[in-house]
């Protein structure tokens, strides 16, 4: 059977003309595309986001069990003995303060704005690199700064107790070149050691009421599973590890579950 051919389709001297798209069709076609983009896209983010909330579990719980791999083998928690010395708190928090020379700054964030003070009160204020290069085994941090394992004085049997991936700046997920470890949105790991081994473990920045409190009605009982005891609220647990989550902010102004404290992301729970 013969398939009949319009003339409008039949150019002079026989040739078939090829169909071409009419600007209603365009337009018919890039909003399928565009529509399609807005479906995928937000699903597409959701699920970055929700890899990077697991990385950032999965690094933090390699911290904490280096921690107690640590203390295993030292019968000791790897808290540097400049800190030890000085220290009037139960626990020590490594939070947002970094030591730079002889004093300490705040760390900023990936757009270079200084990060909330999470700090254990007093002389001295490291951040997590300290115990990093503890936990490492590294006399130096790659910016040639002795760490406070200098001559493995923290670590003489050199034993590297945590894998961890080194990168290039000090803005991006991983151990930057100042020695602390970030996560994956670019802010340094919050860890809270048992000072006084007693198995528990009071945060400098979770251990306040203003962040943990239930209320009177609810006794002793906190938020995130802590409790309240005299000098804060505890965990039951010798480490602590956290991290500010995808906003990279905290607020000791706000409850733990509300505000710029909700997408904090914690070893504890």
């Amino acid at each position: 059977m013969k398939t009949k051919t319009t003339n409008s389709n039949i150019a002079p001297g026989g040739r078939l003309l090829r169909h071409a798209f009419t600007l209603v069709e365009l337009l018919v076609v890039i909003g399928i595309i565009a529509i399609l983009a807005g479906m995928i896209l937000p699903a597409l983010g959701k699920a970055k986001g929700s890899a990077k909330k697991a990385q950032a579990k999965s690094e933090m719980q390699n911290i904490s069990g280096a921690v107690r791999a640590y203390e295993a083998e030292y019968s000791r928690f790897p808290i540097p003995s400049q800190i030890t010395k000085q220290l009037k708190t139960p626990d020590y928090t490594f939070g947002t303060m970094h030591m730079a020379g002889r004093s300490a700054r705040l760390l900023t964030n990936p757009k270079g704005n200084a990060l909330p003070k999470i700090a254990t009160p007093g002389r001295v204020q490291v951040s997590n690199a300290e115990l990093l290069a503890i936990l490492r085994a590294q006399e130096r941090f790659r910016n040639d700064r002795p760490t406070s394992n200098l001559h493995h004085k923290m670590n003489p049997k050199k034993i590297s107790f945590l894998n961890a991936k080194d990168v290039t700046s000090t803005t991006q997920g991983g151990v930057g070149t100042d020695g602390v470890f970030r996560d994956p949105w670019g802010s340094p790991y919050i860890v809270t050691v048992d000072a006084n081994y007693d198995g528990k473990t009071i945060d400098a920045f979770y251990g306040q009421g203003g962040v943990s409190a239930l209320g009177k009605a609810n006794g002793n009982e906190g938020l995130n599973g802590l409790s309240r005891v005299k000098g804060g609220y505890r965990a039951n647990s010798p480490v602590l590890v956290w991290s500010l989550g995808p906003d990279g902010s905290a607020s000791a102004s706000e409850k733990a579950d509300q505000g710029v404290n909700k997408d904090n992301i914690l070893s504890w729970q």
